[in-house]
């Protein structure tokens, strides 16, 4: 009979099996590190690290949107970026940076798993499939972004929206009756930025694309009636 520690060990690790990093991970590996993962929740608008802070922790996202900022020395805005559940980071700079490249603040609610940098640097050391599953995730990340710097390097501003919003819809759309939803809340001033260009193109733009019902906006959750929209342009730009 399983006593209540041995049923809280399981759900971590039933948990855990939603992160790639863990598919080739046997219960018996994963229970002997059960006791170095911690279990948190946090409120909306909480900062997890800043930019520079020592990188000591790994997060594992198990519901909720955490937003990536990293600015200039001389505070521009640089890079923003989006988790979603059922991701690790950050992967940047693993085995090699000491300070965290982003600032990292939640976007809703969330709850996760962290463990100590170093202990899951070690334990990556001694099983080549979970470096091979990290290695495969940084070509991802690689990729994707090498694609979204591509697409946002026209001149034109009403492009580089369009491409931001699709790069969004693409990254964390889910499906619904009519189309597609982004469940985390977004502001103009977010896809302004991620575009580079000022939150009244973005807003223009996106009065257009509501009154052409192409989408529409919900408590800042961006709803896609017609996701193959943004493919057809993409194809003609």
């Amino acid at each position: 009979m399983l006593d209540a520690s041995n049923i809280a060990d399981l759900d971590i690790i039933t948990d855990l099996r939603h992160f790639d990093i863990f598919n080739h991970i046997s219960d018996k590996t994963l229970s002997k590190y059960l006791s170095y993962f911690y279990f948190r929740s946090f409120k909306k608008n909480q900062c997890l690290f800043m930019q520079g802070d020592p990188r000591d922790k790994i997060f594992f996202l198990l519901d909720g949107y955490i937003m990536y900022e990293r600015s200039s020395e001389e505070g521009t805005m640089m890079y923003l970026d989006f988790i979603k559940k059922n991701q690790m980071f950050p992967y940047v700079g693993i085995f090699q940076d000491k300070v965290y490249q982003d600032t990292a603040v939640t976007v809703t609610d969330v709850q996760l798993y962290f463990i100590q940098t170093h202990i899951l640097e070690e334990w990556l050391k001694t099983n080549p499939k979970q470096l091979l599953s990290i290695i495969h995730k940084l070509s991802d990340i690689l990729n994707l972004h090498q694609k979204r710097v591509q697409k946002t390097m026209t001149p034109n501003a009403q492009e580089r929206v369009l491409h931001t919003l699709q790069f969004l819809m693409e990254d964390l759309g889910e499906k619904t009756k009519e189309g597609l939803i982004i469940p985390c809340p977004l502001t103009a001033a977010n896809i302004a930025k991620m575009s580079g260009t000022s939150r009244e193109t973005v807003s223009l733009l996106m009065n257009q694309l509501k009154r052409e019902q192409i989408i529409s906006v919900d408590a800042k959750k961006i709803h896609f009636h017609q996701p193959e929209y943004f493919k057809e342009v993409h194809q003609l730009l």
